[in-house]
């Protein structure tokens, strides 16, 4: 009977010839693509050069009330004024770094490029404490003239465009724009693409797949939009070190038809504004900056993100919130 048939393996075995390193051309990082977070375009950006200042507000009614008269022959015509009052921003400025030791990068294995990853660890803290910022200031009740808690776009009877031509009268109505942008957390926007009455008008009936940003136009048209947002970042809920850990959809399932010029305007109302700090040292004109410098006490370069921003409620009447689309 041979080695073979009496189960002999032949030394060197695959295991003393080989010592299992780390791969040089693959890695499990997990980084959220850009466009999963929208705060820094849902509204337009006012960049700054004072953490703080005021911005003037017009009185809506005093422009929008009929009081031309007709005017007689050698009379003096009908006058009239309007009120002007301001309201202020603070740009708080929030940050967040990772140290990179001397030890640590005279180690490391090519794969961790420690410099890059650390920058991208420090990013993603902050484009997720903006999203949510921007969530608090934005995407809750109680912050717009109207919150509707009564539509679930899950049920067979439902017809968001229904829905959302009457929130667009009412808006229309009550400040003389029509809203032109949608916000949609995650959950929301999936039941707009699996609603019926959404799906016959797009498709005619049919359930046929599209591309994403194809299904995004249409019903962007369907709702007479000029464009949607889909907040599709997520963030994990639970400490770090427990025992389960909890993810969640930052946008929730909420969804909010809003009126916003692409930019800021003297000459223009928009539903919300960002105002962002770029006299900040370095700051870009979305107020954030990351920078390296060294911590010699520690024998260590610090990697650094700061962001200097405020977010502002400026028109209330010019946004309709959908609470709880889904439920």
């Amino acid at each position: 009977m041979s080695d073979f048939q009496k189960g002999i393996v032949t030394n060197p075995t695959a295991g003393d010839v080989h010592v299992n390193t780390p791969l040089t051309n693959f890695s499990q990082k997990y980084l959220q693509s850009a466009d999963s977070f929208i705060s820094t375009r849902a509204f337009p950006n006012a960049p700054v050069v004072k953490q703080s200042d005021l911005y003037y507000v017009f009185d809506r009614d005093d422009f929008y009330r009929d009081d031309a008269e007709e005017r007689a022959d050698g009379t003096e015509s009908a006058g009239g004024s309007f009120d002007l009052s301001t309201d202020p921003y603070f740009a708080r400025v929030y940050a967040f770094h990772k140290d990179v030791t001397d030890r640590q990068r005279a180690n490391q294995d090519a794969a961790v490029q420690l410099d890059t990853s650390a920058t991208q660890f420090v990013s993603h803290k902050l484009m997720i404490r903006r999203e949510k910022a921007f969530a608090d200031a934005f995407f809750t009740t109680g912050r717009w003239a109207t919150d509707n808690n009564s539509v679930n776009w899950t049920t067979a009877t439902s017809d968001p465009i229904v829905d959302f031509r009457n929130a667009k009268r009412q808006v229309k109505m009550d400040t003389g724009y029509e809203p032109n942008k949608v916000i949609f957390g995650r959950q929301s926007w999936d039941a707009i693409l699996d609603n019926d009455a959404v799906l016959a008008r797009i498709t005619g009936g049919s359930t046929r797949d599209m591309p994403a940003m194809v299904m995004r136009e249409l019903v962007a048209q369907l709702l007479e939009v000029d464009e949607i947002f889909v907040m599709n970042a997520i963030e994990t809920t639970t400490q770090k070190g427990a025992a389960t850990q909890t993810r969640a959809f930052i946008g929730g399932a909420h969804a909010l038809l809003y009126y916003a010029p692409d930019s800021v305007a003297l000459n223009e109302p928009t539903a919300g504004a960002q105002f962002s700090w770029t006299g900040f040292t370095g700051a870009t004109d979305a107020g954030m900056r990351i920078r390296r410098f060294r911590k010699e006490s520690l024998s260590a370069d610090r990697i650094e993100g700061e962001m200097a921003f405020d977010y502002r409620l400026t028109g209330r009447d010019l946004g309709y919130f959908f609470q709880n689309t889904t439920s």
